[in-house]
């Protein structure tokens, strides 16, 4: 054997080995794909429970009308809510705000006096 085909043998040798590497790199590619899907496909079915819990615990609030309104309808229903929350919640601080500065003749506040009432008594 001379010296040219020593070379060929082992060009070739290195060859397959690159070949052999290659295949398994695709296959190492194809089941990452694979667990890239499982997980995938795992939180998109946590998702979709979760809207279907969410769904549910909404038409509760809605009552039994619920099945005839709309997602938009929803929506509005909701952001109405809101703003009715938030108004409340200013009118609340307002009131507070007024009531802090309103004194009795003893130089309590009627927000004091309110407090002190809500309080539960001990026995």
């Amino acid at each position: 054997m001379n010296s040219n085909e020593s070379v060929n043998k082992q060009t070739q040798l290195i060859k397959n080995r690159i070949a052999k590497i290659e295949e398994k790199e695709k296959q190492l590619k194809a089941r990452k794909r694979a667990e890239l899907n499982r997980l995938n496909q795992q939180k998109r079915k946590q998702r979709t429970k979760r809207l279907i819990q969410k769904g549910a615990e909404l038409e509760k609030i809605q009552g039994e009308s619920a099945a005839q309104i709309t997602a938009e309808q929803t929506r509005d229903w909701l952001n109405s809510k809101i703003t009715v929350n938030r108004q409340l919640i200013l009118d609340h601080e307002s009131l507070k705000n007024f009531t802090t500065h309103v004194t009795f003749d003893d130089g309590t506040s009627v927000y004091e006096q309110y407090q002190k009432s809500q309080t539960p008594k001990k026995r």
